[in-house]
């Protein structure tokens, strides 16, 4: 019999612990430990990796016993102080127990030893939660490149925060995510000259953010909800003043929500950067106006919106286009689409209960037209298809061929425009499985899509043992199916001229 040979413990420990660190990366923890079968070296060496993850949802201890919680996790933290090993990550997850306290902070100090570069703190999730107290000891982190804080206090005092005192001291950081934290008034974000990431979200109480950082990339900003301040506030200062004083020709990617920008303020701010690439604004209800001169811009997002009256898109590379508002209004003015490879426009009407006689026929007329003229002066030649998904009626209408749009008249409808050959099959299988009563097609000439969408629609019915679906091609014909039970999005389809060529399948 052949020897075996293990080459894989001759691996470099460096190449190991990369390989481990993809595999619980995309796995999880226990895949990770099951590579200990892979070869003698490795049956421990997975422990020893240079990524620590404590995490109350790894260990069920935690809430039976935290004794035992207490005493596995210094057991495993244990060979890197005995053999000096790296503690490249150190990720403490879900740990607000108010008797682990000394003990995070323990664990905190012997990552900071050993010169840990990327920190992870998620406190608990509950709301009622005790938020984790930042430890001095953690302005040592000097190689800190990553700092990512959830649910954690920062305060020291009015003039100062813990946050403020960490950016001043560790300036090697490259990305630093702030979510759910107190104790931050007034934040001064400066000296970070390799800062390229920088998020802060949710954060009570936060009044005035100050950035100088010259090769900033991505800036994401979530402030509380307008509704959390009195309704005569106009006469106050703004909840939250940002100021971004450099990273003008560096930053590709602006995510807003609840800031409190005025059109002019927003205006003048984003005429700066000239490298801008993603913008996503979420409920910034301050802006009721937006204009947007770009050549740089590619994906542009709008959820969330109330009171917005007008948009100028001067944007013509844009790519990628989301809209969601809960009020009937299509503010685009102005909007350049010749690249445009993909829009998801969403309209939902609040609340739960939907008047039959609104959703259908019963439309603002000048809504209904905006939209119409929108979608119609698309550019579908380069292989857009149109999408326009009725929720109350589980009704799907797919123009593959653009020359007659005809929009149904509800308020609640999603509109997908996408290009789906080259993975047509998916893309009907996605819709499918939607469990939609109707599926419509305009198809165009010569149409491979109503021919995979029959073979899937019998594949799909076939794999969940349903009855396979009606098919009418002509409404005229004498063998169509005659209509039970019609839905108002049916009885409207059948009083337009699209019902001549138009194939549906019914479910």
């Amino acid at each position: 019999m052949a020897e075996i040979i293990d080459r894989i413990s001759d691996l470099p420990a460096h190449i190991i612990y990369d390989i481990l660190r993809k595999v619980g990366k995309y796995h999880n923890l226990r895949e990770e430990a099951r590579t200990c079968i892979l070869s003698k070296r490795w049956s421990s060496i997975w422990r020893w990796r240079p990524d620590v993850i404590i995490s109350k949802y790894n260990h069920k201890g935690l809430k039976n016993n935290l004794e035992n919680f207490v005493k596995s996790v210094d057991d495993s933290l244990l060979p890197y102080a005995e053999h000096n090993l790296r503690i490249e990550t150190l990720c403490l997850i879900g740990l607000a127990h108010p008797g682990l306290t000394s003990h995070i902070d323990r664990w905190l100090n012997l990552a900071i030893k050993h010169n840990v570069r990327s920190l992870n703190i998620y406190s608990n999730s509950m709301k009622n939660s005790k938020y984790y107290s930042i430890p001095d000891a953690l302005h040592a982190a000097k190689m800190l490149t990553e700092l990512s804080l959830r649910r954690c206090s920062l305060e020291v005092d009015d003039s100062t925060n813990k946050l403020q005192q960490l950016i001043n001291t560790c300036q090697l950081i490259r990305n630093l995510s702030v979510d759910d934290c107190k104790g931050i008034h007034n934040l001064c974000v400066a000296g970070l000259v390799n800062l390229e990431k920088l998020e802060l979200l949710n954060c009570e109480g936060l009044k005035k953010i100050e950035i100088q950082a010259p090769n900033l990339r991505v800036f994401a900003f979530k402030g509380a909800p307008l509704s959390m301040y009195q309704k005569t506030r106009e006469v106050l200062p703004l909840p939250c003043t940002i100021n971004i004083l450099d990273g003008y020709k560096t930053l590709q990617i602006l995510k807003l929500e609840a800031a409190t920008m005025t059109d002019q303020e927003f205006e003048y701010k984003l005429s700066k950067f000239s490298a801008l690439e993603v913008l996503e604004l979420t409920r910034c209800y301050e802006i009721k106006k937006i204009k947007i001169v770009s050549h740089k811009l590619k994906r542009f997002t709008l959820w969330y919106w109330r009171n917005l009256k007008q948009v100028d898109l001067l944007t013509p590379n844009l790519r990628e286009f989301d809209f969601e508002s809960g009020k009937m209004c299509m503010p685009f003015s102005t909007m350049v689409t010749s690249n445009l490879k993909r829009a998801n426009i969403f309209f939902y009407k609040r609340g739960s209960y939907v008047d039959p006689d609104i959703v259908y026929g019963n439309v603002d007329t000048s809504w209904y037209n905006n939209v119409q003229d929108f979608v119609r002066k698309l550019d579908y030649s380069k292989g857009l298809v149109l999408v326009i998904l009725c929720r109350q009626y589980k009704s799907i209408l797919i123009y593959e061929d653009p020359s007659e749009i005809i929009i149904p008249p509800t308020r609640e409808i999603k509109l997908r425009i996408t290009n789906p050959l080259m993975y047509l099959e998916k893309f009907a299988y996605d819709l499918i499985k939607s469990d939609p009563k109707i599926i419509s097609i305009v198809p165009c000439t010569e149409s491979k899509m109503v021919q995979v969408f029959h073979e899937m629609i019998m594949r799909y019915r076939k794999k969940q043992n349903k009855e396979l679906p009606n098919e009418v091609i002509n409404h005229n014909d004498k063998d169509a199916v005659e209509d039970d039970g019609t839905t108002p999005f049916y009885s409207w389809l059948k009083s337009t001229p699209l019902i001549e060529r138009i194939t549906n399948f019914m479910f």
